[in-house]
């Protein structure tokens, strides 16, 4: 205990040194912590990316504005029904999933997105109304209620943003709701409005019944409003579908099935893009986050432990005849070693615990330096978005532009306070051979003859 008050007494007695060295080894330990954070996020979703890459193709009009589509502009044109209905027919095939999406065009309704002045958006009415397909200065404010199209019996649909559907309430659609004048809400679009199962929707001339309430866990995905196919099609005049998604038998067929459907559709009537497409454009800035803060992590790690070693050698070199005092009254080599190797751990741990601290405030921030994920949305091409794929795989944090399939949440999570911890230790320990071997050297009788 004595050895411990003296350790601390030593450590206030140099105030300057002491706070100099803390800065420095909580700011590369915090940075190493981050980029650790950093790399076991973008693993992860590395991880869940490939793991939804399967057998799927998808077809859309060129240059549509939808995601995984060329964003190039194109005027969304349907792909039309005859040729879509050839599809069935073709080898190697094993599903063919049709959804039709256009924008609500009625006044009844309006968005659950709000932007304020400040450029962020909002999963509510306030505190600015957007008007649905507003356009402010030729930058598209992304109020639009999206009406989406589905198979009442196929799959759970691709919802924009990429999330997964839950019924919060009300039902799903069924076989017998295949024309039927029946919704699904979004959550947010029906807070915004407030829609409940059993409110009606006027479309066209038509009283659209709300059957259920759904959420997705992303605000656009939550605005929208989900009808059977057929239902969409008569209500809208639309002949076919803007989006087909074909399942391939199995992953070595992929090839020969994008190849057919590419003879049915020309590069300049629709995009067939396949999964594998997809993950090489939505991965690109991931993989990059992932080797970078791999490196970044051991750079900081190398620092951190650059600077114990250091300070250690700067203080036992200005304490050379405190050391010569202790032998000459009795003290041990290693009596003399665990006093300086306590001083140097009770700093590493003090570093530790606010390199934590500074993982925990600014590790999200430099996450999205990483992934391009910023809080302004951007906008590429006529109204098409920035970061392709989005809706295919599941975007990250809820965003839907540029890097937002990078866009990871990096958390401080028990195993990494546990590292930071262990490599505080870790260096402590290896920071303290020093002070013993140059400890071991010390001949007291030299030393005080030389002061």
């Amino acid at each position: 205990m004595r050895t411990l008050r003296r350790s601390l007494l030593n450590i206030i007695r140099s105030p300057s040194r002491s706070v100099v060295v803390l800065v420095i080894l909580a700011v590369s330990l915090g940075l190493a912590l981050i980029m650790f954070e950093v790399h076991a996020a973008t693993t992860s979703q590395l991880g869940k990316i490939s793991g939804n890459v399967g057998n799927t193709i998808t077809v859309r009009p060129a240059g549509s504005p939808g995601f995984g589509g060329g964003g190039g502009g194109g005027d969304n044109t349907p792909l039309p029904q005859a040729q879509v209905d050839q599809l069935s027919s073709l080898p190697h095939i094993s599903m063919v999933q049709e959804t039709v999406s256009t924008s609500y065009t009625g006044s009844e309704l309006v968005s659950g997105i709000s932007f304020s002045s400040s450029g962020s958006f909002f999963g509510n009415a306030t505190p600015v109304e957007i008007p649905n397909g507003s356009a402010v200065g030729g930058t598209t404010r992304f109020g639009a209620i999206t009406v989406m199209g589905v198979s009442p019996t196929g799959a759970a649909p691709t919802l924009t943003g990429g999330g997964t559907m839950t019924m919060e309430s009300g039902v799903y659609f069924t076989a017998d709701d295949a024309n039927a004048d029946v919704a699904v809400v979004g959550q947010t679009l029906a807070t915004a409005n407030n829609l409940s199962v059993g409110s009606e929707i006027t479309i066209g001339t038509d009283q659209v019944q709300v059957i259920g309430i759904y959420t997705s866990g992303q605000q656009f995905g939550d605005n929208m409003l989900l009808m059977p196919i057929k239902a969409v099609q008569r209500l809208y005049s639309i002949d076919g579908a803007t989006t087909v998604t074909v399942t391939a038998d199995s992953a070595k067929d992929v090839n020969i099935v994008a190849t057919e459907l590419r003879g049915i559709w020309d590069s300049t009537v629709a995009d067939v893009v396949t999964a594998q497409q997809e993950f090489a454009n939505i991965s690109g800035s991931i993989t990059s986050a992932n080797s970078t803060s791999q490196t970044g992590m051991l750079i900081s790690f190398v620092v951190a432990a650059v600077v114990v070693l250091a300070s250690v050698v700067l203080v036992i070199r200005q304490r050379i005849r405190e050391i010569g005092i202790m032998k000459a009254i009795g003290a041990s080599n290693g009596q003399i070693g665990f006093q300086f190797g306590l001083e140097t751990t009770v700093i590493t741990v003090a570093a530790t615990v606010f390199g934590i601290i500074l993982s925990l405030l600014f590790g999200q921030q430099i996450a999205n330096l990483f992934t391009g994920t910023g809080s302004t949305p951007t906008v590429t091409g006529a109204g098409g978005f920035a970061g392709r794929g989005t809706a295919v795989f599941g975007g990250g944090g809820g965003r839907i532009f540029a890097g937002s399939i990078g866009g990871i949440h990096v958390a401080v999570s028990p195993e990494v306070i546990l590292i930071a911890f262990g490599t505080a230790i870790i260096l402590a320990i290896i920071a303290s051979v020093i002070p013993v071997w140059y400890i071991a050297r010390v001949r007291p009788a030299e030393v005080l003859r030389n002061e």
